[in-house]
């Protein structure tokens, strides 16, 4: 089977557009609609629908698309591999991380790693947690480094982890930094800040309000930490946020719920094989992080 075919049926896909693959994989748009033409007329199919502005995948395409990309991750794997027979570290190395993660954690290890391998070719993403496995699994990024849920997603492996503790915090000047003990009834009659529904911290929030048959009251949502730590500086509600991104602005609330915590880390898709650098970073991570 044509890999360029593939690659392009791929990334029509991803990017919902031919001019848009067409940029992705550097070439004209006429060259990707002859990659496509060619693969429907070898697998005597049509693979997409173009209706109006959209263009939406057919039955067959829908069906060709996992095999799809399953062929360009072995074909990837393959040429990884035989790289890797020459054990120098070089090349690329495509990395997502959550935005805590990037500006809080990732600038020391990209310092160490920049220095110890000048041959690496280094791409950093920002993207929310939850958006990293398509583009782990659509061999978009070789390794992510977010936050690791107690249920890691199937066909995905995590090769570091560490705790992060978070508190319950507000303005000095809230109305909650006056009480000597506070309960989850007492954060109820208040504004919460919080990610958005989908993440880990917000589900284990939801879950203690749940338990305690409470209303949580969360409008604002947003996925930026620096965000959420900026808001509840200026009083708009209460927070949760990590242990490391207390200072003297902020109010550490004695709530009577166990210390909550989540757990950060780096995760791969299970059938992408790691490089020599991806290998590299991991461990320089491992060394930097343990000493934060």
């Amino acid at each position: 089977m044509d890999i360029d075919a593939m690659l392009a049926f791929v990334n029509v896909v991803n990017e919902k557009s031919f001019s848009n693959a067409a940029k992705a994989l550097h070439i004209t748009q006429p060259a990707i609609t002859k990659r496509i033409q060619n693969l429907e007329n070898r697998l005597n199919v049509k693979l997409f629908e173009r209706l109006q502005r959209e263009i939406v995948l057919t039955e067959a395409g829908t069906t060709l698309l996992p095999h799809a990309r399953s062929i360009l991750h072995n074909f990837e794997n393959a040429l990884q591999a035989i790289r890797d027979i020459d054990t120098s570290i070089s090349g690329s190395l495509r990395i997502v991380a959550s935005h805590h993660i990037g500006l809080h954690r990732m600038p020391l290890i990209l310092k160490a790693f920049s220095q110890n391998f000048p041959d690496v070719t280094l791409q950093l993403n920002f993207v929310d947690s939850e958006s990293a496995y398509p583009e782990l699994k659509d061999n978009i990024a070789d390794i992510a480094f977010v936050t690791i849920p107690n249920d890691l997603k199937q066909g995905f492996v995590c090769h570091l982890e560490w705790d992060d503790p978070m508190s319950f915090v507000c303005s000095r000047t809230h109305a909650l930094a006056k009480l000597t003990n506070v309960e989850p009834k007492d954060l109820s009659l208040h504004n919460a800040i919080l990610p958005s529904k989908s993440t880990l911290t917000y589900r284990v929030v939801e879950t203690i309000f749940r338990d305690n048959q409470l209303a949580l009251n969360a409008n604002i949502p947003t996925n930026y930490l620096e965000t959420m730590k900026m808001m509840a500086d200026v009083g708009m509600g209460w927070s949760v946020l990590p242990n490391t991104m207390i200072d003297e602005n902020l109010q550490v609330l004695p709530v009577q719920i166990p210390l909550l915590t989540r757990k950060l880390g780096a995760i791969s898709y299970r059938r992408k094989h790691l490089s020599n650098a991806a290998a590299a970073f991991i461990e320089t991570a491992e060394s930097i992080w343990g000493k934060l």
